[in-house]
């Protein structure tokens, strides 16, 4: 008893020094070993090691959320949720989890406890408005969007799930179209509303306005848009227009000539296969409103935010490419990458998205160090498509991140070997080939490479940079590097690593309060980086700055530089510089 009454004693304090009122009503709920809980853990899923008190569950189910493992977080949640069923904020943290971890059916089972206790819960109000959808319960799904929050990204979600929830209402698209006015004063929103019109006209039976609806699309879009690309040839395709679906393809294809997706929608239009509808019914339209929220929230580098929407865009449409694709491509962008692996795996053989998906499940393993798998991929893609260089690219990409230069260099060499005629879109396979052939030291290969990729892409930045940088190591056409350098500054001045060789060609000519007024800024810029801090060290030891140069080369040392870079520091600050000798032009 004395033994039980401490351990309790020393969770509570735990609790309090957790801080905050939520940790302290888990403890006064009862959170220790009981009957219930051993029960309640009984039921504990995923796979994990079950916990032995239901505070450690819940403190498991934390750390999980915070470690970006949400199935974990789901399957620890599960466990407590039954100890937790008045506690409102408790089961919002365990909603969010079985959402990020697409366990809809728990995160719609728990949507309907949350709104017993707060009705206006608008995550629980979505997924239940969602469900009702899916069952073709209109007048349900809009009672419960009604109570969902109007604030941030809802301004532009919620208008248009109304209009499709009308739709599905009276099968109106003018009366759903209604619900769209208020996005006309928002121009951010003007793409979105084109879009959304011409999907209800279409569904709605309307297709000479909605042939002319896309028509708008195409004319609104800055540029070629995959998903406008894909709905627009579409409806071309399936209202007896295959040339016009063709035509639409070719022109994404012109400037994107690489992407499987629209090739292989291009083959199906050229083969008379029937084309059926990418949005053919309201759930249909109100997943394709969650998947543009989604699509739109990762372009702007908010992953985290669009994981959500990308999670219910799946779970209404289940076997839609796009939504699959995106939903991996999200997780991949927000660290999840066991779980981007799961979603690209997901897709079929013959979906139109299944090649973009197997590259893309290369970069979330090599992510995870996962080299072995990854290699295979690409070696089997490279086989799989022998007329294809993408795969073989992506080969020498992972080789080189990995300082294997001399195997990035045969993949490489056998990409360019797939290419017919090179040309100015080939300018970053030239560029990268180039820095493996540099680092596997075979310089006179690497300068051809940089000086046709500057031939084909004149004035790009990183070539500039990279072949300036060498030159000035190599001590050779230093008057031309250091204009190349000034001109790669010019487009970007924010880059820690081109300030730095601006700063560097300066010291090599001698011009050292220059060359400290650079590596100052690139330090500012790039803080953590070894080299760019060992260079403003020898720049301040020139300038007689000793004490300063000594503290950036153990900075330097503490920043983990390459193996070979490290004697040469460790000598500066034994012994400092030797006298400075002038490089000859």
């Amino acid at each position: 008893m004395v033994a039980r009454t401490i351990r309790t004693c020393r969770e509570f304090l735990v609790c309090v020094w957790l801080g905050g009122a939520l940790a302290i009503a888990l403890w006064f709920a009862g959170f220790g070993a009981s009957a219930q809980f051993v029960a309640a853990r009984d039921r504990h899923d995923g796979g994990y090691p079950p916990p032995s008190t239901s505070w450690g569950a819940y403190l498991s189910a934390l750390h999980a959320a915070r470690q970006k493992d949400t199935p974990r977080a789901s399957a620890y949640f599960v466990t407590v949720t039954p100890l937790i069923q008045k506690h409102e904020t408790l089961l919002m943290r365990a909603l969010r989890a079985h959402i990020l971890a697409g366990r809809m059916r728990r995160a719609l089972d728990l949507s309907r406890r949350i709104v017993v206790l707060a009705p206006d819960h608008s995550m629980s109000r979505l997924m239940l408005a969602l469900d009702a959808v899916s069952r073709k319960n209109y007048t349900a799904a809009r009672s419960h969007l009604e109570r969902v929050s109007g604030e941030a990204v809802n301004r532009l979600l919620l208008p248009m799930l109304r209009a499709w929830i009308v739709l599905g209402l009276h099968n109106d698209p003018d009366l759903a179209l209604n619900e769209l006015i208020d996005l006309r004063n928002e121009p951010r929103f003007r793409l979105f509303l084109l879009m959304h019109t011409a999907f209800l006209l279409d569904v709605g039976g309307k297709r000479e306005r909605a042939a002319k609806a896309y028509e708008n699309v195409a004319s609104a879009a800055p540029a070629a848009s995959l998903r406008l690309t894909e709905t627009s040839s579409n409806f071309k395709a399936r209202t007896g227009d295959r040339v016009g679906a063709i035509r639409d393809v070719d022109r994404y294809l012109a400037s994107n000539p690489n992407f499987t997706v629209i090739q292989v929608l291009r083959d199906r239009y050229q083969s008379g296969d029937k084309i059926g509808p990418l949005i053919g019914s309201p759930a249909d339209g109100v997943a394709e409103v969650l998947l543009n929220v989604a699509s739109a929230l990762k372009d702007a580098d908010r992953a985290a935010d669009a994981l959500p929407f990308a999670r219910l865009a799946v779970w209404m449409r289940s076997q839609d490419s796009s939504s699959i694709f995106l939903l991996g491509s999200v997780l991949e962008r927000d660290s999840r990458y066991r779980e981007a692996i799961s979603a690209f795996k997901r897709l079929r053989p013959t979906a139109n998205y299944n090649w973009e998906a197997r590259k893309s499940a290369v970069v979330a393993m090599v992510s995870l160090e996962d080299f072995k798998p990854a290699l295979a991929t690409l070696e089997n893609m490279a086989v799989e498509k022998p007329d294809r260089y993408d795969a073989l690219w992506l080969l020498g990409n992972v080789y080189r991140n990995r300082s294997k230069f001399e195997l990035a260099v045969e993949a490489y060499d056998r990409a360019v070997g797939r290419i017919p005629k090179i040309n100015r879109r080939h300018w970053n396979l030239l560029y990268v080939r180039g820095i493996a052939l540099e680092r596997s030291k075979q310089w006179k290969r690497a300068e051809a490479d940089f000086l046709r990729a500057l031939r084909l892409n004149p004035g790009q930045a990183d070539v500039l940079n990279y072949l300036a940088y060498s030159w000035v190591e190599r001590g050779e056409n230093l008057e031309r590097a250091r204009k190349m350098l000034a001109a790669a500054g010019g487009k970007r001045p924010s880059d820690g690593y081109i300030i730095d060789s601006v700063g560097w060609v300066e010291y090599r000519l001698g011009n050292f309060e220059a060359a400290v007024r650079h590596l100052e800024r690139a330090t500012e810029l790039s803080p953590h980086d070894p080299t760019i801090n060992d260079h403003l060290g020898d720049a301040y030891w020139r300038v007689g700055r000793r004490h300063e140069a000594r503290f950036q080369w153990r900075r330097a040392l503490s920043l983990n530089p390459e193996k070979a870079d490290r004697p040469n520091i460790e000598q500066k600050l034994r012994e400092g510089m030797p006298p400075f000798k002038p490089i000859n032009q």
